[in-house]
C-alpha cells in the first residue's frame, strides 16, 4: 500500500510547541520525557505526526483547545485536496491527508499560497517500501494526523509517558535515526509491542499500522 501526503517541517512545529501553553504549562515534564531523544532532536523529526495538509485546519502541536479557528491560509489548495480525495469512506481516520498518486500530491503542493511550509512524502505500508525510505513511524494511515512516536517523544500531548516509565522509553527509541524515525521494521514493531502494554497509552492500539516514510523524488 502505497500513498503521497505534504507534511509540515518539523522546525516550524517545533517553534509553535515552544511557544504553546502545553509547553508552558509542564515543560519541565515535557523535557524530561525528550531525553529519551537523546543526540536526536524534535525539529529533526520526518514522521507522519507532522500536521499533514488535510481536509480541513488543525490547531498546531500544544495549542488544541486554546484558540479560536483561524481563516483557512489555503483555501484554493484545500479545495482541489477535497476534490482528489474524493468522497469520504467513513473508514479513513480524519482529517484525511494520504493521495494515492503523487502527481496529487504535486498538484496540491502547486495550488498552495506557501509551498515553504510543506514537503511532500512517499509512504507505504510493508512489504512496500518508498523510494528514499528515510525510516519509520507508527500511527494512522490515510488520516488523523496521530504518531505514536510523535506523541510519546517528540510533541507529546494526548497520552504522555507516565513519569516511571521515562527510563522504558529511552531504551525503545535509543535507536532513533537522524530523522528521528526507526531505522527498520523490526525496531518500529518492538516499540508498537511496548506500547500497547502501557497503561497510559492510547486506548484503540489495534488501529495503528507501521509506516514507511521516504522523501518526495
Amino acid at each position: 500500500m502505497r500513498a503521497f501526503a505534504l507534511m509540515r517541517h518539523a522546525d516550524d512545529l517545533e517553534a509553535a510547541y515552544l511557544a504553546s501553553p502545553m509547553w508552558q504549562r509542564s515543560s519541565s515534564y515535557i523535557q524530561a520525557v525528550r531525553s529519551a531523544l537523546g543526540v536526536v532532536t524534535a525539529s529533526s523529526y520526518r514522521g507522519i505526526g507532522r500536521y499533514p495538509f488535510t481536509e480541513y485546519i488543525e490547531p498546531e502541536p500544544g495549542w488544541a483547545g486554546e484558540r479560536h479557528q483561524l481563516a483557512d491560509p489555503e483555501p484554493h489548495a484545500r479545495e482541489v485536496l477535497l476534490r482528489l480525495l474524493g468522497p469520504d469512506d467513513y473508514n479513513t481516520p480524519g482529517p484525511r491527508a494520504f493521495l494515492a498518486l503523487p502527481q496529487h500530491a504535486e498538484e496540491v503542493y502547486s495550488a498552495l499560497i506557501s509551498p515553504e511550509r510543506y514537503e511532500i512524502v512517499e509512504l507505504c505500508k510493508p512489504p512496500d517500501y518508498p523510494r528514499d525510505l528515510l525510516g519509520f513511524d507508527v500511527g494512522y494511515w490515510g488520516g488523523g494526523n496521530f504518531s505514536i512516536l510523535c506523541d510519546t517523544v517528540i510533541w507529546p500531548m494526548w497520552h504522555p509517558p507516565s513519569p516511571d516509565s521515562l527510563t522504558a522509553v529511552s531504551e525503545v527509541t535509543s535507536q532513533l535515526n537522524r530523522n528521528a524515525l526507526f531505522q527498520d521494521l523490526e525496531q518500529a514493531e518492538r516499540f508498537l509491542q511496548w506500547y500497547r502494554q502501557q497503561p497510559w497509552s492510547e486506548s484503540e492500539p489495534s488501529e495503528f499500522s507501521i509506516v514507511a516514510v521516504g522523501a518526495s523524488v
